[in-house]
């Protein structure tokens, strides 16, 4: 009788069929490093005996091929190899990821239910298992790492029709107390999953409300449930894998005020959304609504956009502004400028056509909102996006909301340049003719190389948030955190103290301003700094090219770049586009810092080389402050205005 013989040695799958009469179809070695993860490949070898059919020939971690990520983080590659019918197959990866190709989980949310005592759901599922050499352990639904469900789904040979579906075995009531989420979820965003122990690894899977394979829309996004547990806004929302996900945040100042209870109650936000909807079919006025981050600001030129479209007869243009916000005051009095939360802003969000704005639509109205009324109109908007920083550093990955499908895919989008667009075509994989060269509205607002040599020698540091330090308990522990006491220890070394500025992420303010860098944190806002900073030091943030414009030199801080980018995606310039130096290291740093400076002060014929100046311009291509008017007329061209 034959023998299937599967083998792995320096790196080489073997795949071998011995039997009396070998031939050359019977034998086959595979180089493992050719492999592309999570793909599926077919041997030309193939089983013979009865009992090699539909079994895991080999499932073993691979030695050597380990993602080393960071001293922390290590990633492990397996190989599976599986028969179907005859065929024998094999794939290499996660091995939470490729036991999915043998156990096949087919489930369904039929129904949730959120309260301030519990998340409850009903589940339709099973799982399909071919392989009886799969070693299967306990089940459960899962939210954190701390907190699930027990689930008994059943494992059956193949997929069932629907008729037998309808059989009380396949249903499943999940419950989880909600004291016990509160008190064991510790992200913002957790993802609901069926998870199942296979040959001793927790394997998580997706569960969707909708079919599977069917088109995941953008109203997908918007709540199924909310509940106000201990001043936290917990929800569920869909994702955009087709999935459940809860998101839990602090309550909003505003969601604990008796207008919040009335306004955004189910039945007002009902009325005014099909209200709304019925005046949009009758009335086909363009309605456009203006703002900037979180309704706060009036300083990325989405106000001076604004100001050129309000009195235009065409169109109904407003500004929507927070009152508490300090540029409140001052713009409060002019036409068509609207209180958030007031009855005139409440109206406007379901009457309203579109958004044109320098930030995501969800910054019209309470980030994460858990109303589902209000989401689902910011997916229906026209989104007008332009932008408030140039994107020309940082991957958009495909879990980005601005990526086409996702929650702000933008209707029209407005860059800086010819390569910024090709950029955002290819990475957001929006239609080319709807991502429009004019010049961000930002750049219109301030002023070209106003920093000159004889400006003061402020040097800010100002590095991006990583996301996957979010979860640590102890923020001080973080590499931002200790990357801001190296670099200013350093940067100290060049120019006088007071001159070093800090703009910290908010998780860690409360950090240093127990630190004797407390004097050096930067309180206004980050265009005010802007403003005054002759060397910008970051790390993958597009406030280098804010800076570099207003004549600014910058040092990229990027010691972590494997990291980052292994959980990032890929940075977005080649290493001959930047527009300034470089640091892979603090001694790389200490260098390019006693490159650029001389007796305490910053050198900016050192920090801009004539390379750095032709990078910025072929990135962020005007600097002739009429971005806004390019802007205006593009707009009208598409009847926006």
């Amino acid at each position: 009788m034959s023998t299937l013989e599967i083998k792995v040695e320096n790196r080489v799958l073997s795949i071998d069929c011995d039997r009396a009469r070998k031939t050359e179809l019977d034998y086959e070695k595979i180089d493992l490093d050719t492999l592309q993860e999570g793909k599926v490949y077919q041997s030309y070898v193939t089983k013979k005996k009865k009992e090699d059919a539909n079994a895991v020939l080999y499932f073993e971690k691979l030695e050597g091929f380990d993602q080393i990520i960071s001293d922390e983080m290590q990633l492990e590659k397996y190989l599976l190899v599986f028969s179907q019918g005859s065929n024998v197959k094999y794939c290499i990866g996660d091995p939470e990821k490729i036991l999915k190709k043998v156990l096949k989980l087919h489930v369904r949310v039929l129904r949730l239910k959120l309260t301030k005592r519990k998340l409850a759901l009903l589940v339709l599922g099973y799982y399909t298992n071919k392989y009886s050499n799969l070693e299967l352990g306990k089940q459960c639904v899962r939210i954190s790492e701390t907190v699930s469900a027990p689930i008994n789904f059943k494992v059956l040979p193949k997929q069932v029709g629907k008729l037998k579906l309808l059989r009380p075995k396949f249903f499943h009531s999940v419950s989880v107390p909600m004291d016990k989420i509160v008190e064991g979820v510790a992200t913002i965003n957790s993802n609901l999953l069926a998870e199942i122990e296979v040959n001793g690894i927790k394997v998580p899977y997706g569960m969707p409300k909708k079919k599977r394979g069917v088109k995941v829309s953008r109203r997908y996004f918007a709540p199924l449930g909310k509940a106000i547990v201990n001043d936290l806004m917990i929800s569920v929302r869909g994702n955009a894998r087709g999935n459940l996900t809860m998101v839990m945040r602090p309550l909003d100042e505003f969601e604990k005020t008796s207008t919040y209870r009335f306004w955004e109650s189910n039945f007002i936000s009902k009325c005014l959304y099909n209200l709304g909807k019925i005046v949009r079919k009758y009335n086909k006025k363009p309605v456009n609504l203006y703002f900037e981050k979180e309704t706060m600001k009036a300083e990325e030129g989405t106000y001076d956009v604004f100001l050129k479209a309000v009195n235009e007869s065409t169109s109904d243009n407003y500004y929507i502004i927070d009152p508490s916000a300090e540029i409140y005051e001052s713009i409060k009095g002019q036409k068509n400028v609207v209180a958030k939360y007031s009855k005139k802003y409440y109206w406007l969000l379901y009457r309203a056509t579109s958004v044109i704005t320098t930030e995501a639509p969800a910054h019209v109205n309470i980030l994460r909102s858990a109303n589902k009324y209000i989401r689902l109109r910011l997916v229906e908007y026209k989104f007008v996006f332009l932008q408030h920083g140039v994107t020309y550093m940082k991957c958009h990955g495909p879990m980005s909301a601005f990526v086409a499908g996702r929650e702000a895919e933008p209707t029209y989008m407005f860059v800086g340049s010819k390569k910024e667009r090709d950029v955002v075509v290819d990475m957001l994989k929006l239609p080319e003719e709807n991502v429009l060269v004019t010049g961000l509205p930002i750049f219109s607002t301030i002023d070209y190389k106003q920093i000159t040599q004889s400006s003061e020698d402020y040097v800010t540091i100002m590095l991006t948030f990583k996301p996957y330090e979010e979860r640590l308990d102890d923020f001080q522990n973080s590499r931002y955190y200790q990357a801001i006491l190296d670099l200013y220890a350093i940067i100290s070394k060049y120019v006088p103290e007071e001159k070093i500025l800090i703009v910290a992420h908010p998780r860690i303010e409360y950090l240093l301003s127990t630190t004797e860098l407390k004097d050096r944190m930067w309180k206004q806002s980050v265009s005010d700094v802007l403003k005054i900073s002759k060397l910008m030091v970051t790390d993958y943030s597009s406030v280098a090219y804010n800076s570099f414009y207003q004549g600014a030199g910058v040092i990229f801080y990027q010691e972590d770049i494997e990291e980052y980018q292994a959980i990032c995606g890929q940075l977005i310039p080649r290493d001959d586009e930047y527009i300034g130096k470089r640091a892979f290291s603090l001694e790389e740093f200490d260098k390019a810092m006693q490159e650029v400076t001389a007796d305490g002060h910053v050198i900016l014929e050192k920090a801009r080389t004539k390379e750095f100046e032709d990078n910025y311009t072929s990135i962020n291509k005007y600097h002739d402050g009429k971005n806004v008017d390019r802007i205006y007329e593009k707009l009208k061209e598409l009847k926006l205005v």
